[in-house]
């Protein structure tokens, strides 16, 4: 039982969050929004600030390329020079991080968080002495170039969307930027006092830490697919032996399993316990909305008032 316990994650958190290699997390209006919308100009400098999520994907791949042809000239070459001793530990190193990430979740966000070790491989196609391939000689310029302009255009549209968040939003953990109005930590820090609990269903537990909140349920959220049957029904008897807590409900968080995790597995999804629970004996009092449009229903139990 325990060595089953320990292989269910892996097998389990795989399948759910399998997705194609260097998928991009889009939803289909972000999508139309950069790529069909505005003028032919805009839209170019708009490709061209998303660019390096294209690029990215391609470099560990690049260098478990390069791998091989190291380990292949090292074998043929006795003593090997200490640079290719060098060029084998570091494609080395990135083939296996590549194989961590592919194991798990290799999307985007997940390549991106292993990016800065593999923009050493970047460095050696933009200025290594020991590429001298032709072809890689010749198009150095023009890949210095596409650098530069890409990754220059993502650094300012991340900074452009940070210098207009000009939502101030008042925390119980201090005040943060957003590009909108966000009525859900208005509402909860208006009606739940501190370090009293409201389950955040199923995701975003990030509103229970700045609203100083506490959860009743021992998870920090709720997956279809990669949590068990048996925590779901462990979070509907915390909500039972909690029924003054209130409920924080996304309904529409089905809709985003198509495009985030589209290996869920349909049986996850067709019956969901805990939202059938909440529907069934809470109510709603209030409709809120996160600066991301994600929708809430604020509830209590049916047999509850709301907050005035």
């Amino acid at each position: 039982m325990m060595l089953q316990d320990w292989a269910w994650p892996l097998r389990q958190y795989t399948q759910a969050n399998h997705v194609s290699y260097g998928l991009e997390d889009w939803l289909d209006h972000a999508r139309h929004d950069i790529f069909y919308s505005g003028p032919v100009g805009v839209r170019v400098l708009k490709t061209l600030a998303v660019s390096p999520g294209f690029l990215v994907p391609v470099l560990p791949l690049v260098g478990l390329g390069l791998f091989g042809y190291w380990v292949a000239r090292m074998r043929r070459q006795e003593p090997a020079p200490a640079h290719e001793s060098y060029y084998v530990l570091i494609c080395s190193a990135s083939s296996g991080l590549l194989l961590s990430v592919v194991i798990v979740r290799s999307d985007i966000i997940h390549l991106m968080y292993l990016a800065p070790l593999w923009y050493v491989l970047l460095a050696w196609l933009l200025g290594s002495p020991h590429l001298r391939s032709a072809l890689v000689v010749s198009l150095r310029p023009y890949l210095s170039t596409f650098v530069a302009l890409s990754f220059g255009m993502m650094a300012l549209a991340l900074l452009l969307a940070a210098v207009n968040a000009n939502n101030q939003i008042q925390t119980r953990r201090g005040t943060i930027s957003a590009n909108a109005k966000d009525s859900v930590i208005e509402y909860v820090q208006a009606h739940v006092a501190p370090e009293r609990e409201i389950l955040v269903y199923p995701y975003l537990p990030l509103y229970n830490y700045l609203t100083a909140t506490r959860s009743p349920s021992a998870y920090d959220y709720f997956q279809p697919g990669m949590n068990t049957p048996a925590q779901a029904q462990e979070i509907i008897a915390s909500l039972k032996s909690h029924s003054s807590s209130p409920v924080l409900f996304e309904p529409w968080f089905p809709e985003k399993i198509a495009n985030s995790w589209p290996d869920t597995p349909l049986a996850a999804i067709a019956s969901d316990p805990i939202a059938d629970h909440i529907s069934r004996d809470y109510r709603v009092c209030k409709m809120l909305s996160s600066p991301d449009g994600w929708r809430f229903h604020f509830m209590v139990r049916k047999d509850a008032t709301c907050p005035q």
